[in-house]
């Protein structure tokens, strides 16, 4: 009877081990919120099939990505995709697996006729980033300054507004390629942008990953999932 109370008692302590909580944003195409307001996208349909069968209980929502992020940061039984991993944010983060590359450029107003050498030549001018995004950790890295260089904003739709209605105060915008092709064919005013520097962020690919302080068992478990995904 002991026996049978202790397997039970750590039975119990396994499941509590095994319930994540997965946050993202909606980041059409790699994911997205369906007509019956259901995570779906490639991404989504990466990290579900990681999971199936590996026992672990998920729940997974999307918020604007400042919250999500984090949320990651903060929670233990916390993960997060797709995320960018870039050098300061190694430290922060158990990487669990890569989910696809990530190809990503300035964008301009074509109208502004402007033209970009390298990297450093934007800082002549103001970005729109989204906060804690990629963008946003991929220019600090590289000598922006928040208040002189980069326009902080909460979702992507604040930046479709600012196309139509404050252009004026904003110069340029970091998109992912993917992405920008996806929604210009439904979003009429990102046809004003167009591509005039590409970042370099082939070795920069998107990741599923985890609260750095998630149960080292539990992320080796998430690690084998990802295995081949």
């Amino acid at each position: 009877m002991k026996l049978l109370i202790f397997l039970l008692f750590i039975s119990c302590i396994k499941v509590d081990a095994t319930e994540i909580t997965i946050v993202t944003e909606v980041f059409p195409d790699f994911q997205y919120l369906s007509e019956d307001n259901k995570l779906a996208g490639r991404s989504v349909d990466k990290v579900h099939k990681a999971l199936e069968g590996t026992g672990i209980n998920y729940t997974m929502f999307a918020h604007s990505w400042a919250i999500s992020y984090n949320a990651a940061l903060r929670d233990k039984n916390t993960c997060i995709f797709s995320i960018v991993r870039l050098p300061n944010r190694e430290s922060k983060f158990k990487w669990v697996g890569e989910l696809e590359s990530f190809d990503s450029a300035i964008y301009a107003l074509k109208s502004r006729n402007i033209k970009l050498n390298t990297l450093n030549d934007a800082k002549k001018y103001k970005i729109a980033v989204l906060r804690d995004n990629f963008s946003h950790h991929y220019l600090l890295e590289r000598g922006f300054s928040e208040s002189r260089h980069l326009l902080l904003i909460d979702n992507l739709d604040k930046i479709d507004r600012l196309i139509r209605t404050r252009h004026n105060i904003l110069d340029f915008v970091v998109l992912n390629k993917k992405q920008f092709n996806y929604r210009v064919k439904t979003e009429p005013k990102l046809e004003l942008l167009e591509p005039i520097l590409s970042l370099n962020t082939a070795q920069s690919p998107l990741f599923f990953a985890c609260n750095i302080n998630m149960d080292p068992a539990l992320v080796a478990q998430l690690k084998v999932a990802f295995e081949g995904v």
